[in-house]
């Protein structure tokens, strides 16, 4: 926990680069970000949101998923879903059968599902892959065509980026607690975060929920999620998640490939390792276009940013921004 003095730090630390990033992306000097939120300590020290978003949230893409992961520790909180080792064929059962004929399949857990181990054939990154999302978009019925994927490897074993199975989540979310999955977000997360409005994508005649992506939701909001995980479970002195789950969704889970960063239960984790900047953990939920919500709980602050650069590298733009110009402007005796 920071003193207060080393909070008050922190925050008139960031206060100059904040406020000049958010200058830049409303003047339009970074072209398809619509919005950027830097809070610290729950001091606001640099805001802009492009007006058009007050028609339309944005669309937080795969940032969704780090949302869902939090609608499914409420529901384990509230007993309607057994734990994280729960077998998926027991939560899904109008799909049992397309599990229990295969011994790996059978043994999938949901926390297979949370850290993208489901051992299904299934990459997004890989567009020949036969579960990559796109040819699961296509599909009348996701879960079922989700549930038909053969097994590429022993469930648990190596990380694989599967939309499908954050798909799968909301579906085993709704048939927990006997309500569609945003009925459910909208009920224990969005109205206790006091949250303006939540626009789901649906699949299915709107029969399913699209937890796995498109998401939308305004920038402010998006904080108040980050400043829920800050918190570890509460806002506003009110218990929304259990700390117990934050802990478990952000502790180290897998490794990834050719990547620096691990996975935990739906959200990305790092850390600072330059030792010229602040020292703190980094979690964070991402989404093509640049979508970003960034907590920092060490330095007791959070990033937020909405783009449009959808299928573009420099849609990490905030990462550099955050290295950079923010991060370094909060070191210790700055």
């Amino acid at each position: 926990m920071l003193t207060l003095c080393c909070a008050v730090a922190h925050a008139d630390a960031a206060l100059e680069p904040a406020k000049t990033i958010a200058a830049e992306v409303a003047s339009g000097v970074h072209p398809g970000f619509e919005s950027f939120i830097m809070q610290v300590d729950g001091v606001i020290v640099g805001r802009t949101v492009d007006p058009t978003l007050a028609k339309r949230p944005p669309d937080l893409r795969s940032a969704t998923k780090s949302i869902t992961a939090l609608l499914i520790g409420i529901a384990i909180d509230r007993g309607a879903i057994p734990s994280v080792q729960s077998k998926v064929m027991d939560l899904l059962p109008s799909l049992r059968t397309a599990f229990e004929n295969d011994p790996r399949k059978a043994a999938m857990t949901l926390e297979d599902l949370l850290t993208m181990r489901s051992g299904l054939d299934c990459n997004d990154w890989d567009p020949k892959s036969p579960g990559q999302e796109d040819k699961m978009y296509r599909q009348q019925d996701w879960v079922a065509f989700w549930s038909e994927l053969k097994m590429r490897t022993e469930p648990g074993k190596e990380f694989s980026y599967c939309t499908g199975n954050v798909v799968a989540l909301g579906e085993i979310l709704a048939d927990a607690v006997s309500m569609s999955a945003d009925a459910f977000a909208l009920k224990y997360l969005f109205i206790p975060l006091e949250a303006r409005r939540a626009e789901w994508r649906y699949y299915d005649g709107k029969r399913g929920v699209d937890t796995g992506g498109h998401l939308r939701l305004e920038p402010d909001d998006l904080l108040k999620v980050g400043e829920l995980v800050l918190a570890r479970g509460a806002y506003k002195g009110k218990r929304i998640v259990s700390e117990a789950w934050i802990d478990a969704m952000t502790q180290e889970r897998t490794g990834i490939s050719g990547m620096n960063q691990r996975y935990g239960y739906l959200w990305w984790l790092d850390r600072t390792k330059d030792p010229n900047l602040p020292q703190t953990k980094l979690w964070w939920a991402q989404g093509n276009g640049g979508s970003l919500l960034m907590v920092m709980p060490e330095l007791r602050a959070v990033m937020v940013t909405t783009g449009t650069r959808f299928n573009r590298p420099d849609m990490l733009e905030p990462m550099f921004w955050l290295r950079d110009r923010l991060l370094p402007a909060m070191r210790p005796g700055k």
